[in-house]
């Protein structure tokens, strides 16, 4: 049986590995930090639910009007965009969602705006701000949208639930502005400037939409593609960088991004735990989003999955599981099964913090791998110590093995 050490360490391989380097090209660097500086699995838990009931229900909407959730708050292991908005810059933070396409940000006092207490965009302190009109193509394509000020303001509400819940949205008007990504301004970036939001949204001062529709921060961008690497150390923060190259040196791994899917969804074929290879999920595709914590294996691939980690884990002590992690074990001694992914055309072998985390600040470590009634999920715990680049330009998924926190 293969299998590896329970610690939390980097793993060797990703010290031997080559950095990771990029062609020459213009791009953007910003950065990405941990909502939290410690992931607490309970929350994680919740929150990655609520968000994979909601990212099932926008893909089965038939209107396609319902956009993704994004309550993120408090432990549940979101990451936050830094970047500037006008002219002088004004710095903010916002959640970085990969997956839902408008930006947003708080404008002005913003009394009725969630969350309280973050810093707002002042569009009377810019130079570079005006209105988008009801005639711009990014007003027509909103979900839904209203003109105001005879067709010279292009109002919308724009929801992230379900129509049974409608306490999760951002109102406002669209405009445009320099964003400053690092040391890179860009002007003309059309955003929502939300004048009214509920839901959760983490405690940052919106949402930058990283999606492959028109309204996200990589189409207007026009850069085709985008990368970052989540680190370990949640006091470190994690590049995201705009219209870098094809990554290049040892362990560059590849995959096609399925063409059906509204989401990045690529295809899973098979799973190894240790010795055992079990059926992925095939064209039905799993997701790789920023903004769930855990990972999610819809059935069959769930059970066979966790029936293979369990027959090459007998010698364990196994403990009753909670809040959906159903393969747990006290941590100490324990050595896990080795656990690697089979897309089309690359493989993506996991360190077993990726997979095996202990629970909150007990002696218990859990599998963070979860059952799911829809769709399957590669969680953020899942991408740390790899740099994963999306081609949204020639529709390609891409991974290699690093140390992110020396990146």
């Amino acid at each position: 049986m293969a299998a590896r050490p329970s610690m939390l360490v980097v793993a060797i391989t990703f010290l031997l590995a080559a950095p990771p380097a990029f062609a020459e090209q213009r791009g953007f660097r910003a950065t990405m930090t941990r909502t939290e500086p410690a992931i607490n699995l309970t929350r994680a838990a919740h929150k990655s639910h609520e968000r994979l009931s909601m990212l099932a229900a926008r893909l089965d909407a038939a209107s396609g009007t319902a956009q993704t959730p994004l309550q993120l708050d408090s432990g549940g292991g979101a990451y936050d965009m830094t970047f500037s908005i006008g002219t002088p810059p004004q710095q903010l933070s916002a959640l970085a969602d990969t997956g839902s396409d408008l930006i947003w940000a708080k404008c002005g006092a913003c009394m009725r705006c969630v969350p309280q207490g973050s810093p707002s965009y002042y569009s009377n302190k810019s130079s570079s701000f005006s209105k988008l009109p009801c005639s711009s193509s990014l007003c027509r394509d909103l979900p839904s949208s209203q003109c105001s000020a005879g067709g010279a303001e292009c109002d919308y509400k724009y929801s992230y639930g379900l129509a049974s819940d409608p306490h999760h949205y951002t109102q406002g008007y669209l405009g445009s502005e320099t964003f400053t990504l690092g040391s890179d301004a860009v002007p003309g970036i059309g955003f929502g400037c939300t004048t009214m939001s509920e839901g959760g949204y983490g405690s940052g001062s919106g949402l930058v939409g990283l999606g492959s529709g028109p309204l996200s921060l990589v189409s207007q961008l026009k850069v085709g593609a985008f990368s970052y690497c989540l680190t370990s150390d949640a006091a470190k923060t994690s590049p995201l960088l705009f219209g870098s190259g094809a990554l290049t040196g040892a362990g560059v791994q590849s995959t096609p991004l399925l063409q059906t899917s509204t989401y990045y969804s690529v295809n899973l074929e098979s799973i190894s735990i240790g010795a055992a290879t079990t059926p992925g999920t095939g064209r039905s595709g799993i997701i790789f989003d920023s903004g769930t914590t855990v990972a999610f294996l819809a059935e069959p691939a769930y059970t066979l999955a966790k029936a293979a980690l369990l027959s090459q884990t007998t010698n364990l002590t196994r403990v009753p599981g909670t809040d959906g992690y159903d393969v747990c074990f006290q941590t100490s001694g324990a050595v896990f099964p080795s656990m690697v992914l089979h897309f089309d055309g690359g493989d993506m072998d996991l360190p077993t913090e990726n997979y095996f985390r202990q629970v909150d600040d007990t002696a218990v470590s859990c599998w963070i791998v979860q059952k799911s009634p829809s769709l399957s999920i590669v969680g953020n715990i899942m991408q740390i110590n790899f740099h994963i680049r999306y081609d949204v330009e020639k529709s390609m998924l891409s991974f290699q093995p690093a140390n992110c926190d020396s990146f």
